[in-house]
C-alpha cells in the first residue's frame, strides 16, 4: 500500500488552535467587519492537511512494519491500462505508480459548497454574499427570514471552528436561541390577541 502525499505529515490534534473553540480568538474575529479580512483569518487559522498525533503513530507503525510505502508527490495523470491496473504519472516525473484501487482523500474544496443550486438560490432570492461567495448572516447565523446555516457556510460567522463538531455545536446553540426566541415571541403575540406590545 502506498501513502501518496503533497506534502510531510503534519501533525495536530484539531484542525485549528484550541482557542478558537472559545473566547480566545473568537473575541478578536467577531470584531471584524471586513469579511475578506474573516476569510483571511480562517484560512491562517486552519491546520490543512494535517492529521492527528494518533494516526501519525498508526501510520509510523505501518511504515515500520513495511506494510505502508509513503510518496511526497502530486498526481499529475492517470491512466486505467489494459490489465484494469490504474497508473499515476506523477508531477515530480519520478517513477509512475501502478495500482490495484486508487482512494482518495483530498480535504475540504476551497470554495463554497452547493454548487449551482446554491448559486441560484442566492440569486432568486438576494441572498447576501461576502466577495468569497460565503453567506453573509447575523450572529444567530440567520441568512435571510427562516433560513439559517451551519457548517461551512457559517464559517464567516462561527470561525475556522465550523466545519467541525465543536463548530456544529456553537451553531446549534445559536440557532436553538434564535429559533426559541422568535417562538417565544410570536405565541406572546398570539397571547395577545395580535396586539403589539
Amino acid at each position: 500500500m502506498t501513502l501518496l502525499m503533497r506534502h510531510a505529515l503534519r501533525k495536530h490534534q484539531l484542525d485549528s488552535d484550541p482557542g478558537w473553540i472559545g473566547p480566545k480568538y473568537q473575541t478578536g474575529f467577531q470584531q471584524l467587519s471586513n469579511y475578506g479580512e474573516r476569510r483571511a483569518v480562517i484560512q491562517q487559522a486552519r491546520n490543512r492537511g494535517s492529521v492527528p498525533p494518533d494516526v501519525v503513530v498508526q501510520l509510523r507503525r505501518a511504515i515500520k512494519a513495511g506494510a505502508l510505502q509513503v510518496r511526497q508527490a502530486e498526481v499529475a495523470e492517470a491512466f486505467l491500462l489494459d490489465s484494469g491496473a490504474i497508473q499515476l504519472v506523477l508531477a515530480d516525473h519520478s517513477t509512475p505508480l501502478e495500482s490495484d484501487c486508487v482512494v482518495l482523500a483530498t480535504g475540504f474544496a476551497p470554495q463554497r459548497p452547493g454548487g449551482r443550486w446554491l448559486d441560484a438560490a442566492v440569486a432568486a432570492l438576494e441572498l447576501p454574499v461576502a466577495p468569497c461567495g460565503y453567506p453573509i448572516v447575523d450572529a444567530t447565523l440567520r441568512w435571510t427570514d427562516g433560513l439559517y446555516v451551519m457548517g461551512p457556510l457559517a464559517e464567516l460567522e462561527i470561525g475556522p471552528v465550523a466545519r467541525n463538531i465543536t463548530g456544529a455545536r456553537q451553531a446549534a446553540e445559536r440557532i436553538v436561541q434564535a429559533t426559541a426566541e422568535r417562538m417565544a415571541q410570536s405565541c406572546f403575540y398570539r397571547a395577545m390577541g395580535g396586539r403589539a406590545v
